[in-house]
């Protein structure tokens, strides 16, 4: 049964995990040799927004959302899934050369060395497992907004759900807010991530885009 699932997926979909993968491979590259940040990044508002170690549940929610809708994309829509993979890897891949040519971090982390509760253990071990460095454009904002936008896509052909695009821009934006509460990213990562993922947004989704909203006013002009 398997084996039939997977025949049927095309060929294109095997070979946008190859751009994923460099992608992956490259930031973990960084993450390995890369040379402490020379570029700081701090604002006022950074000082203004309390550590809160509630927020490590939407940001851990990520690598769910995310892998979720990659999975989901996969097996039941190549054409968006091909967007989604170019999305994703351009995202990851442009971000990356920002870190190798404009190397930053921050160093807005409170001292968890002695976390009070299971939440700040799971901050604790955040902060372990992923530095403090390649921090702008922030990979969790680039990744959440197409997320959201392949999915959305995908609820208007096949679930037409009017809930889900409110659940998942919820979703989005809660994990994008995490960034900064638990003290992982400046508010200029978040920024500088949403600019990339408008950018990566008009050029991957921009004519399809265009095409629907123009059928969609068509439509209602005929009616």
């Amino acid at each position: 049964m398997l084996r039939k699932l997977f025949q049927k997926i095309p060929r294109r979909n095997w070979l946008m995990l190859i751009p994923l993968c460099i992608g992956g491979l490259y930031f973990l590259l960084l993450e390995l040799i890369a040379p402490a940040p020379r570029y700081i990044l701090h604002t006022p508002l950074d000082d203004l927004i309390p550590f809160t170690a509630a927020f490590i549940i939407p940001y851990v929610t990520w690598y769910f959302y995310v892998a979720g809708t990659g999975v989901l994309l996969f097996f039941k829509d190549s054409d968006e899934f091909v967007r989604f993979a170019a999305f994703l890897s351009s995202g990851m891949i442009i971000a990356c050369l920002i870190y190798t040519f404009w190397p930053n971090g921050q160093t807005l982390r409170p001292d968890l060395s002695a976390p009070q509760g299971p939440l700040e253990t799971l901050v604790h071990l955040l902060y372990i497992i992923d530095t403090p460095t390649n921090s702008c454009p922030s990979i969790h904002v680039v990744y959440s907004i197409g997320s959201h936008a392949a999915l959305v896509r995908y609820n208007r052909t096949y679930w037409r759900s009017k809930a889900l695009p409110a659940v998942s821009l919820t979703a989005a934006v809660f994990i994008i807010l995490s960034t900064v509460f638990v003290k992982q990213h400046s508010v200029i990562c978040i920024v500088g991530g949403l600019l990339m993922a408008l950018i990566l947004y008009i050029v991957i989704y921009g004519r399809s885009a265009v095409r629907y909203y123009r059928a969609q006013k068509a439509a209602k002009a005929a009616y």
